[in-house]
């Protein structure tokens, strides 16, 4: 479906789009890969006013703009996450 478009060096730093598949990149680009992507979905949900939900210990966390985090269940906050 997407085998035609050529993606162009400044498409891929303004959206964030790998230059290689996860299966070709080391460690290290796999590490600065994933915090990218972390960053920009933090951005996206931050800028409409929405938490990020991530997994993390085996919980479900949902880190919100101005720092706070909580664990999540059923879709609700229960309690504050404390790392």
């Amino acid at each position: 479906m997407f085998e035609d478009i050529e993606v162009k060096p400044k498409f891929t730093l303004m959206y964030g789009i790998a230059e290689k598949s996860l299966a070709e990149m080391t460690d290290s680009e796999q590490k600065i890969a994933f915090s990218k992507a972390y960053v920009r979905a933090k951005e996206a949900a931050f800028s409409r006013g929405l938490p990020i939900i991530i997994g993390k210990n085996g919980l479900v966390i949902a880190e919100y703009s101005n720092g706070q985090k909580f664990v999540r269940e059923n879709g609700k906050n229960i309690r504050l996450y404390n790392e």
